[in-house]
């Protein structure tokens, strides 16, 4: 009987102890050690890239008499986008094109030299002084002959002496004239004449460069994603107010800032994994695709209350592998896995 008790106490006891390590190993058998997830967080904003997104003014003041696109219109670039008030513009073109007109006939009218009809007018001039001057000589003798002989008084002898004197200074005037015009305009005269046509012509350029500027046309292909100005309304370039904002909305990516601390765990290539409010069952892939070659201070505030605002970031740039859910400015999370990249 004793023996029996103690054969079922030792019973008792391995059971217990039995029990005992399987409660302590259990625990280890299902809960194997957590892993520690390794990844670098940062918090980004989708930007569109260098060179696809612009802000389109105008160079002129004026009223805007056209509007050509809207909100949300797709446009290539050199499509016209506005066109302001030309009429003024015009009229002054128009203006500087007469005088550049008016300018160009003088020169070429003086350049080209006399004309036979030229020499042979002042032909006739020359020889029409010359009879005069015979005519005054003849009628100066026959004075002198009659006051000599008392026939004629003092005054009618000077009168024909003067009258002789001033047709021979016509001959010479007439003579002088015609020499001028069978050698030709002074270079002085030319070249007043070119400097003329020059500066018509140049008045005329530019009202023409003026004139193009007042149609405002895309710099670049994309999307119109906003519209600041309206047909009727006033833009100054003093005031630096755009039309429009043009945006190619497939070349954007993510502008990621990550602590300087972490800048030695990434590389480019590296995988990355976006989230965003709007889309918050979602996670989307991206790739690190550029880092920046300096450290600076935030750009814009994170979201989490923890992150120490005084740490030096590195900007780095996310590549999207799906773009059609994402827009310019919209705030995302973002985890990059370094060394995944092969």
């Amino acid at each position: 009987m004793k023996n029996k008790t103690i054969a079922l106490l030792l019973i008792i006891t391995i059971v217990i102890v039995a029990s005992m390590l399987f409660l302590v190993k259990k625990p280890e058998k299902e809960t194997p050690p957590a892993s520690i997830e390794n990844y670098v967080a940062a918090e980004g904003k989708v930007q569109v890239m260098d060179g696809y997104q612009a802000e389109i003014g105008s160079q002129l003041d004026g009223r805007i008499s056209e509007f050509y696109v809207g909100e949300g219109d797709e446009v290539k670039k050199g499509d016209l986008i506005a066109k302001l008030d030309d009429r003024e513009l015009r009229a002054k073109l128009r203006e500087a094109e007469a005088e550049l007109n008016v300018s160009k006939s003088k020169l070429n009218e003086i350049a080209s030299g006399a004309r036979e009809e030229e020499i042979k007018r002042a032909n006739a001039v020359v020889e029409s002084a010359l009879a005069d001057v015979d005519f005054a000589r003849e009628s100066l003798e026959r004075y002198k002959l009659l006051y000599k002989e008392g026939f004629a008084t003092k005054e009618q002898l000077d009168e024909k002496e003067k009258v002789f004197k001033v047709a021979g200074a016509k001959v010479k005037e007439a003579q002088e004239e015609k020499t001028l015009i069978e050698k030709g305009p002074k270079k002085e005269t030319i070249k007043n004449l070119e400097d003329a046509v020059r500066k018509a012509r140049a008045t005329a350029e530019y009202y023409r460069e003026i004139l193009d500027k007042s149609s405002i046309t895309a710099p670049i292909s994309g999307k119109v994603i906003r519209k600041y100005l309206h047909k009727g309304e006033i833009i100054s370039k003093e005031m630096n107010t755009p039309l429009v904002a043009i945006a190619d909305l497939q070349k954007i990516w993510i502008n990621a800032e990550i602590d300087e601390t972490d800048f030695g765990k990434i590389k480019i290539g590296d995988p990355a994994e976006i989230k965003s409010d709007a889309y918050p069952d979602k996670v989307f892939k991206g790739e690190v695709h550029r880092i920046s070659d300096y450290v600076g201070t935030r750009g814009f505030i994170p979201n989490n209350p923890a992150k120490n605002l005084d740490i030096k970031v590195i900007q780095v740039k996310i590549l999207i592998n799906d773009k059609e859910h994402f827009k310019p400015g919209m705030t995302v999370d973002v985890k990059i896995i370094p060394g995944k990249n092969k």
